[in-house]
């Protein structure tokens, strides 16, 4: 018998720390329960993300989506194996729901902009908040997926896909389209449990007259500004035909893991498992993993009353962007920061004082890490807390966990400067940049006038003499001058407010 090679053998570093390939376990949505992950190729993994619609900026509801990818990912590949990691971009006609009724996102992109209603006017949609997309990336310490096609780009894939579900007699013809007959596949809805029964008319999936069945589907919207398609009407791809045939392209099928919000289980992701299947006859994915949602109160009404808690979406009109975040004087990490102390399959519902409060916690551990990193005690390496992370990541990207791991130890006074290096490679799956943020929040401190920082120190002996009511009046007149104080363990941090 050949023995298996580690993966991390194979393609990485030899780390102190280190996680367990043969150890992940993975909640996977289809069998609805943990499973130790067996990637096809015990060396590499194929990852697919549904991207954004780039019609407008992406909330922050999006990007909790992508932190979670971003996490798993950074784990696979610190696990050793090479992470293949594909993410769509959907730069041509998207409904603004689930199902196949209502305005068209890029149409309505290219309205509130100014732009003409064509294939071109979509493409410049879709440069610009592509870009826009990508800086948002960057500020959360996101790694750029391997490709990130783009769905203008990849149209004839779709088109050989409705042919051949259409020759294998899963298509039928409307006025406005070509949709997928559910009723000839017997599995539809299996992702999460949705059966065909169940599907109401009018609920997910929008009222449509046209359809043979409530939860069928379109493949391709007729449109006159749209594609050709030889044999049929000019249009545009449905949303779900687009991830069937780009993942398979890009990726091969069946491939590893394939990832998502909550929300596209129902419609979006079984729709995708339905054509695949029916179109090749083998799995799209075998791992379905999907993130909660990042719910928003929407402020009182007029009448005095609030609005129930709602996922955050563009089309309900309830979000906010990073640029929000950015203005409020929060910085991009301290939002990580916050999705991380939630596991990915709970919910968060946001507010901006939970949100000042994981910046307030985030600063909190870059000033101890900047401590870690100009001890001079002797290097040497924490066994315990290395077990503690592994375990924590292991069990399906247990990320509140790890970081409590991370706070208990560095509270520790018998801890060694050596955590510092245990911290460093645990952030090499948290990716909160502590390092580097941690160097450039030491440089902002040595920026800060020498009139705040005597205002500092004063308030610090007034805090050590128990002179509260003196300590409160120099914060104050701190806060006045246009800077925050925070009280940690290693002494006040003073930062400029934005």
């Amino acid at each position: 018998m050949t023995e298996r090679i580690s993966p991390k053998a194979k393609f990485a570093p030899c780390y102190e720390f280190h996680i367990s390939c043969s150890m992940i376990k993975l909640y996977n949505t289809l069998t609805r329960q943990k499973e130790e992950f067996k990637p096809k190729d015990p060396s590499s993994v194929g990852l697919y993300s549904c991207g954004p619609t780039v019609y407008d900026c992406a909330h922050i509801g999006n990007l909790r989506a992508f932190v979670f990818v971003d996490t798993l990912r950074r784990a696979l590949e610190y696990s050793g194996y090479k992470v293949k990691h594909i993410m769509n971009i959907t730069d041509i006609g998207h409904l603004s729901g689930d199902g196949d009724e209502g305005e068209d996102k890029m149409t309505k992109g290219l309205k509130r902009e100014g732009l003409d209603v064509t294939l071109l006017g979509m493409k410049k949609l879709g440069e610009k908040y592509t870009e826009a997309f990508l800086e948002n990336l960057k500020d959360m310490n996101i790694l750029v997926p391997s490709q990130m096609p783009k769905a203008s780009d990849n149209v004839d894939e779709m088109q050989e896909l409705i042919k051949r579900l259409d020759e294998k007699g899963f298509v039928y013809r409307t006025s406005d389209g070509l949709y997928f007959d559910v009723s000839k596949f017997p599995n539809y809805g299996k992702l999460g449990n949705t059966s065909l029964e169940g599907q109401r008319e009018g609920a997910r999936v929008a009222v449509n007259s046209a359809k043979k069945n409530p939860a069928d589907f379109s493949l391709w919207k007729f449109n006159d500004i749209g594609w050709d398609f030889k044999g049929y009407d000019k249009g545009f791809p449905g949303w779900h035909i687009e991830c069937s045939a780009m993942s398979r392209k890009y990726l091969g099928q069946p491939f590893d893991i394939h990832t998502g919000g909550v929300d596209h289980i129902g419609t979006h992701h079984n729709g995708e498992i339905a054509q695949s299947e029916a179109g090749y006859g083998e799995p799209l994915a075998n791992v379905w993993m999907h993130n909660e949602h990042l719910i928003y109160k929407a402020a009182s009404s007029a009448s005095g009353s609030s609005d129930e808690p709602k996922k955050m979406a563009k089309s309900a009109g309830n979000f906010i962007t990073l640029r929000d975040v950015k203005n409020r004087g929060i910085h991009p990490l301290s939002l990580r920061y916050y999705f991380l102390q939630a596991h990915y399959r709970s919910p968060i519902e946001f507010s901006w004082d939970a949100l000042e409060a994981a910046q307030t916690a985030y600063f909190k551990l870059l000033w101890k890490m900047n401590e870690l990193m100009s001890s001079d005690k002797e290097d040497k390496i924490n066994d315990l807390f290395v077990k503690n992370i592994e375990n924590a990541i292991q069990d399906d990207f247990n990320t509140p966990r790890a970081l409590s791991f991370v706070w208990t130890e560095l509270r520790n006074p018998l801890s060694s400067s050596s955590l510092e290096k245990a911290v460093i490679e645990s952030d090499k799956v948290l990716g909160l940049d502590l390092k580097v943020q941690a160097k450039e929040l030491a440089k902002e401190q040595k920026n800060i006038p020498a009139k705040i920082r005597d205002l500092s120190a004063k308030r610090e002996e007034a805090r050590q003499n128990k002179d509260f009511k003196k300590a409160d009046e120099i914060r104050a007149e701190i806060e006045n001058a246009g800077y925050t104080i925070m009280d940690t363990d290693s002494g006040p941090l003073i930062r400029k407010d934005a």
